[in-house]
C-alpha cells in the first residue's frame, strides 16, 4: 500500500474511534412493488420483476441483472424500463422465452435507484411495477462498516493488474489462459491452434470439451479476485443470455484457511486452478479477503464472496446454485457466512473445520495458559495431556499458532515497523489485534482500541475432570489453577485471572461472531468431510464435527441439513470430499427443482425434503468399509471405536461439549462438589484462585444470546 493511501485511511479510522457503541441496523430488502388496477398477483395480470445477480439492497458496482417476467396481457415488445426516468429497455431482450426479459442495467447512481416496468400506452388497467436499487461503490463497503488501512498488492507479484487507485483496484480486469496436458499439469495457452498435448474432459452435464480454462483477475472490493470455467479462445464467451459448452451452470466458491490479520490485499485466493472442480465443468471463484491467513474477518469475507458472485452473475449468467469449498478456516468461513448472511452459498462443502473462530481461538489460550502452569504443578506429558484433552501431547502446541491473533503488536512483516502500534512508542500505530481488524463489529474502546473477546478464565477449573478421575492429585490441581492467570488488552500475560469484555462478547453472540447454527444455517445443507488425524498431534481434531451437530441440535433441535463423514487420512479422505461435491450437487439440484414446483414450501423444508438418502452420517474403516452411522458421543459407536473422539480444555474443566461458552455464570465453591478431599491449605488456596466462585456450566454463558438476526449492516 502507498504511504499516502495509509495516511487516508488513517484519518478515517481516527474519526470513527469517536463511535462508542455498537450500532446494526437491518438491510431492508427491496421488493418489486406492482401497481395499477384490479387485484390478483401473479404472471397473469402483473410484472414478475427481481434482481437476480444479488439482493436488490445490497448492489455494487453501478449495475444489476435484472428479470422481468411478463404478464400474458401485455405483448413483449409493449414493455419499457426505466431507472429514475432514464430509458432502459434496450438493454433487455429475451432470456428463454419471450415472456422472460433480462437486462443487464448499468450507470446506477451510488445509493438508492428507481427502476419502473410498465407497459406501453396509458389505457387503463395497464400493470406497471417499481423496484428499488440500492447501489454500493465497487470498493465497497456494502454492509461491513467503514474501510480499514490495506496495503495493494494487485500491481506487483503475483497478480501484475497494472496500476492501482487509492482503494488499491485497477482499471480492467484481465484474462489469460492456461490449459491442462495430456501429462496432468496445467501450463499457459500459447497463441494459435490449439497445442496437440491438450487434455480433454467430460463435465458432470456430459459434454466432452478441450480442457482449456479462462481465468479472469481483477478488484472487488478492495480484494483480488479470480474466477476460472472452462472455455475455448475463439469460442462465444458466456454472458447471461449465452451458455457455453464447457460449464455445467454450478459454481464453487473456494475459501481458504489460517487465521491472520493481514490489512492487506494479499497474493493469494481460494484458489481456482482445481482439477477437481474444473474437469467436472464447474465455474470456480475466489478472492483474496476469502482466505482466513490474509483476512481473519468473516463479515468481509462475505461481503467480497457477495460481491465477486454478483459481477460472475452480471458476466457470465446467474449458477443454477452455489457452492463453498474449503478446508480448515475455509469451512469455518462458509458456516459463519452461511449463517449470518445466507444466500450467498446455497450448500456448504467443508473439510477439517471448525465452527467459528473466536470459540476455536480460545483453545489456543488456553494451551499456552497450561503448557505454562504445568510445569509450575509438576505435571507429567500425560497429565497436560489429561488436562488439555486432545488426542495427543503436541496438539496444544498446534492451537498456539491461533492466540497472537489477539496481540496488537503481532503485526506481519508487510507492515513497516515505524507504522506499527506501540502502547509507548506509538499508541496511534496499526494494532494488530482481532478486536481491531474487526472494530467495526464489536465497537472501540475510549482509546480507540478495538473492544477484545480476550480469553476469560475467570471460575474456570482447569483439569477438573482429571482431578475427579484421580489423574492429578489435589496439589496439582490447586498449583495448575493457581499459575494460570490470564491475558490482558495488549496481548500481556497476566499473574491474575482476566475477564473478557461483557458487551463485545453479547455482540459475537448477536452478530454472529459466535455461529451458533441459529440463522441460515438452520436450513443450508453442509457435508463435512474429515480425515482422522487426533494422534498425530494435527489441531484439526474431530471433536469440531460434534461441536457443530451439537449446535445446530441445540438450537433448530434436528441436524437435517448436516452430513459428517470420517475417514483415515490418505486417499479415503480424498475420495469422501470428491464424494461430497457429488452428493452436494445431487442434494442442491433437487432442492432447486423441489422450489421450482412447490415454491410455498419453507426453506427447512425444502432442505429436509429434497436431501438424497445417501446423504448420511458415516466413517471409512481403514480397510475401505463404509459404516453408516448417526454421528454420536457415544464411545461404544463403531466409527467413534475406530475414530474416537477427545475433548478440548474448556470441555476437560466441565464446560458443554458445544464449546460455546465464552465467559461462564458463577456458582459457590464447595468441596462438596469434589470427588477428592482437599486439605485446609490448599482449600484456602483454591479460594484464592476463585474468590467469586467456580463456573456454573448448567447455564448459558455471560452474554451469550441468540443471533440478532441475518444480513446485519456494520
Amino acid at each position: 500500500m502507498h504511504f499516502h493511501q495509509f495516511k487516508a485511511k488513517t484519518r478515517q479510522r481516527s474519526a470513527r474511534v469517536l463511535l462508542t457503541a455498537f450500532v446494526a441496523t437491518a438491510l431492508i430488502s427491496g421488493s418489486a412493488t406492482p401497481a395499477g388496477a384490479g387485484g390478483g398477483k401473479g404472471i397473469d395480470r402483473d410484472f414478475d420483476v427481481a434482481v437476480v445477480s444479488g439482493r436488490p439492497d445490497t448492489i455494487s458496482g453501478g449495475d444489476a441483472l435484472i428479470r422481468i417476467g411478463v404478464p400474458r396481457t401485455v405483448p413483449p415488445h409493449q414493455v419499457r424500463v426505466r431507472v429514475d426516468g432514464r430509458d432502459v429497455t434496450k438493454r433487455f431482450r429475451p432470456a428463454g422465452d419471450q415472456r422472460t426479459l433480462l437486462g443487464l442495467v448499468d450507470t446506477l447512481a451510488l445509493g438508492r435507484n428507481r427502476l419502473e416496468v410498465r407497459a406501453n400506452g396509458l389505457g387503463k388497467g395497464r400493470p406497471t411495477a417499481t423496484l428499488t436499487l440500492v447501489n454500493h461503490p465497487a470498493a465497497g463497503p456494502v454492509f461491513s462498516g467503514p474501510h480499514i488501512p490495506l496495503f495493494c498488492t494487485a500491481a506487483d507479484a503475483p497478480w501484475h493488474l497494472g496500476p492501482v487507485d487509492r482503494n488499491c483496484h485497477v482499471a480492467e480486469p484481465q484474462v489469460t489462459y492456461r490449459y491442462r496436458n495430456t501429462a496432468g499439469s496445467f501450463v499457459d495457452l500459447p497463441a494459435g491452434p490449439l497445442p496437440k498435448d491438450v487434455a480433454s474432459t467430460t463435465t458432470t452435464a456430459g459434454r466432452t470439451v478441450p480442457y482449456v480454462v479462462r481465468i479472469e483477475r481483477g478488484t472487488i472490493n478492495r480484494a483480488v479476485y479470480e474466477i476460472a470455467l472452462l472455455h475455448q479462445p475463439g469460442t462465444p464467451t458466456p454472458d447471461p443470455w449465452t451458455a457455453t459448452r464447457g460449464w455445467n451452470n454450478r459454481l464453487v466458491y473456494t475459501f481458504g484457511g489460517a487465521c491472520g490479520i493481514g490489512y492487506t490485499q494479499a497474493t493469494s485466493t481460494g484458489g481456482v486452478i482445481d482439477h477437481t472442480l474444473l474437469g467436472r465443468g464447474y465455474a470456480v471463484a475466489s478472492a483474496t479477503f476469502n482466505v482466513y491467513a490474509h483476512n481473519c474477518n468473516d463479515v468481509t469475507s462475505a461481503e467480497t464472496a457477495m460481491m465477486v458472485k454478483e459481477h460472475f452473475s452480471e458476466t457470465y449468467g446467474v449458477p443454477d446454485f452455489t457452492m463453498g469449498w474449503g478446508a480448515s478456516a475455509g469451512t469455518m468461513q462458509q458456516l459463519l457466512i452461511s449463517n449470518a448472511y445466507p444466500g450467498i452459498l446455497d450448500g456448504v462443502i467443508g473439510h477439517i473445520g471448525y465452527p467459528d473462530e473466536r470459540s476455536t481461538t480460545i483453545s489456543g489460550h488456553e494451551c499456552r495458559f497450561i503448557s505454562q502452569a504445568a510445569t509450575a504443578a509438576g505435571l507429567s506429558t500425560a497429565q497436560r495431556q489429561a488436562v488439555s484433552g486432545f488426542g495427543s501431547p503436541d496438539t496444544c502446541t498446534g492451537y498456539q499458532f491461533f492466540d497472537s491473533v489477539d496481540w496488537p503488536t503481532a503485526c506481519p512483516n508487510h507492515v513497516p515497523a515505524q507504522l506499527r502500534y506501540h502502547p509507548v512508542t506509538n499508541p496511534d500505530g496499526i494494532r494488530c489485534a482481532m478486536a481491531d481488524f474487526i472494530s467495526n463489529v464489536y465497537g472501540v474502546d475510549r482509546n480507540g482500541a478495538g473492544r477484545p473477546i480476550i480469553p476469560d478464565t475467570v471460575g474456570v477449573q482447569y483439569g477438573l475432570q482429571p482431578l475427579q478421575a484421580g489423574v492429578l492429585s489435589p496439589e496439582q490441581f490447586v498449583r495448575l489453577n493457581e499459575g494460570i492467570g490470564g491475558l490482558d488488552v495488549e496481548g500481556n500475560r497476566t499473574p491474575h485471572r482476566t475477564s473478557a469484555n461483557v458487551d463485545a462478547i453479547r455482540v459475537a453472540y448477536a452478530t454472529g461472531r459466535i455461529n451458533q447454527f441459529d440463522g441460515g444455517l438452520r436450513w443450508t445443507p453442509i457435508i463435512e468431510t474429515r480425515g482422522y488425524t487426533d494422534p498425530t498431534g494435527d489441531f484439526h481434531d474431530r471433536f469440531r464435527s460434534w461441536t457443530m451437530r451439537e449446535r445446530l441440535l441445540k438450537a433448530n433441535g434436528h441436524a437435517d441439513n448436516h452430513a459428517s463423514v470420517t475417514s483415515p487420512p490418505g486417499a479415503a479422505t480424498t475420495a469422501a470430499q470428491e464424494q461430497a461435491l457429488a452428493d452436494m450437487d445431487a442434494w442442491l439440484t433437487a432442492r432447486t427443482r423441489l422450489a421450482a414446483d412447490r415454491p410455498h414450501l419453507d426453506p427447512v423444508a425444502l432442505t429436509r425434503l429434497s436431501r438424497p438418502r445417501g446423504v448420511v452420517d458415516s466413517c471409512v474403516a481403514p480397510d475401505g468399509r463404509r459404516i453408516v452411522e448417526k454421528l454420536t458421543l457415544n464411545s461404544s459407536a463403531r466409527c467413534n471405536q475406530l475414530f474416537p473422539y477427545h475433548r478440548n480444555p474448556r470441555v476437560v474443566a466441565g464446560g458443554p461439549t458445544t464449546s460455546a461458552v465464552l465467559k461462564c455464570q458463577l456458582k459457590p465453591l464447595k468441596r462438596t462438589h469434589y470427588a477428592v478431599t482437599f486439605s485446609d491449605s490448599q482449600w484456602q488456596r483454591l479460594r484464592a484462585v476463585f474468590p467469586g466462585g467456580v463456573c456454573d456450566w448448567s447455564k448459558p454463558g455471560v452474554g451469550q444470546v441468540p443471533l440478532r438476526q441475518t444480513w446485519i449492516r456494520f
